[in-house]
């Protein structure tokens, strides 16, 4: 179910009209009307067109990518509760939408018609978006807060803000927002201990360095690293292809780039232009999405990891670039022996905190850690990617992830 506020139903009009004939023949007296401007699954960009008579929802859910429209319908109930339905020009249904919406954001689901498929949409109203002519960037900061916070951060299209944060030895994945136009202001909630979280506010003082005020406590927070997003990206409303990965200055690091994107890019787009010729209930059926984060950054070398998803796999791995040598290390090269990793996965799963959640727990037991990532504080084991679970992340203690990584390796990262 959709829920909307009635007090935001019985808003005024916006000032520019979005109801066309099609949703005025839906609705008697238009109450509320808005749009809104967003991404479908982190990077598919769609605007959502709606309006309201308090008695009905009508309105459009278009993709950017080829503007082809799908209608959407929802009946108004007296406690604000709403079923929106996705049908195509023809009527039929192709999927439905599910969340809620104030009236600054929209945070829903994107459920396929055969309930195969679920992607995450968030929008925010179009007169509300600031950001313009802004280029993605990836930052690495470190705040001096009462616990040192380390947060590796992407500023993203439409004002948003995601990363993972390093705090109390756990690595810990945030979202936020941009406050202003070019994002030098901007904000996130990040998980904290026993279920409590920690909001932080980032206002940029000058090009290194912010004012960072973490649980209403102002820190100096640094910023060591900065590098430009580039978000290759092709999409119609039968699918999409994304591919977000940090600008790094080096030929090693372009190259392993390029031969993971380029030799699935064509194919993909071919299917998905061969699919778009005809409507199809079918939505959305294609995706193949990869992305680069960095985990640790310092004057010597940069880790991090690759995540692919296809249509039928999903794939991860590590890998380290020593800035001088503009050597692109991938993990067999660094670990002593191939059994290291199954040693640093028992001793991932022995520290790590017990999951509340059963089902999780027994995931993470079943899957392990199956990659290594050097940091200054030791090695990061990571799990593999899930659909349903997400990933996490452990960190070892240095002593117990110099018995891993080759020795020659250890002055990289200062230990």
């Amino acid at each position: 179910m959709t829920f909307i506020s009635f007090g935001l139903m019985c808003h005024a009009l916006a000032a520019q009209e979005v109801a066309d004939d099609w949703v005025k023949a839906q609705l008697d007296k238009i109450t509320w009307e808005e749009t809104f401007k967003g991404v479908l699954a982190d990077y598919h960009a769609i605007t959502l067109v709606l309006a309201s008579d308090q008695t009905q929802l009508a309105g459009y859910l278009i993709h950017d990518g080829d503007q082809r429209k799908h209608k959407l319908v929802g009946d108004w109930s007296q406690a604000g509760h709403f079923q929106l339905q996705e049908r195509d020009d023809d009527g039929r249904l192709t999927g439905y939408l599910t969340g809620s919406i104030t009236s600054d954001q929209a945070n829903l689901k994107w459920l396929s018609a055969d309930q195969s498929r679920v992607f995450e949409v968030k929008a925010f109203p179009q007169k509300l978006i600031k950001i313009k002519n802004f280029k993605p960037v990836a930052e690495w900061i470190e705040v001096a807060a009462w616990s040192p916070m380390y947060l590796s951060v992407q500023k993203m299209d439409y004002g948003m803000v995601s990363g993972i944060a390093k705090l109390n030895g756990q690595f810990l994945r945030f979202e936020g927002q941009c406050l202003d136009g070019t994002c030098s202001i901007w904000n996130a909630t990040i998980p904290g201990e026993n279920g409590k979280t920690h909001a932080v506010q980032m206002r940029q003082k000058d090009p290194s360095t912010y004012k960072a005020m973490v649980d209403g406590v102002e820190y100096k927070a640094t910023i060591n690293f900065v590098v430009p997003l580039s978000v290759r990206q092709f999409d119609n409303s039968m699918g999409f292809l994304d591919f977000v990965y940090p600008q790094l200055q080096s030929k090693s690091y372009n190259e392993w780039i390029a031969e993971r994107v380029d030799s699935t890019w064509n194919i993909g787009v071919q299917q998905l232009t061969s699919g778009n010729a005809l409507e199809s209930p079918s939505r959305l059926a294609y995706r193949s999405s990869g992305w680069v984060e960095i985990i640790d950054e310092n004057e010597s070398c940069v880790s991090g990891m690759i995540t692919f998803i296809h249509p039928d796999v999903i794939s991860r791995e590590s890998f380290l670039w020593l800035k001088k040598e503009d050597a692109f290390l991938l993990q067999h090269e660094l670990v002593n022996a191939p059994d290291d990793i199954r040693k640093g996965s028992s001793l991932a799963l022995a520290s790590a905190t017990q999951p509340v959640d059963e089902d999780y727990a027994m995931w993470l037991q079943q899957v392990g850690y199956t990659l290594v990532l050097p940091t200054s504080a030791g090695v990061a084991m990571t799990t593999e990617f899930s659909m349903i679970y997400g990933d996490q992340l452990q960190l070892l203690s240095i002593e117990e992830s110099k018995a891993l990584i080759k020795k020659k390796y250890w002055k990289y990262f200062g230990w």
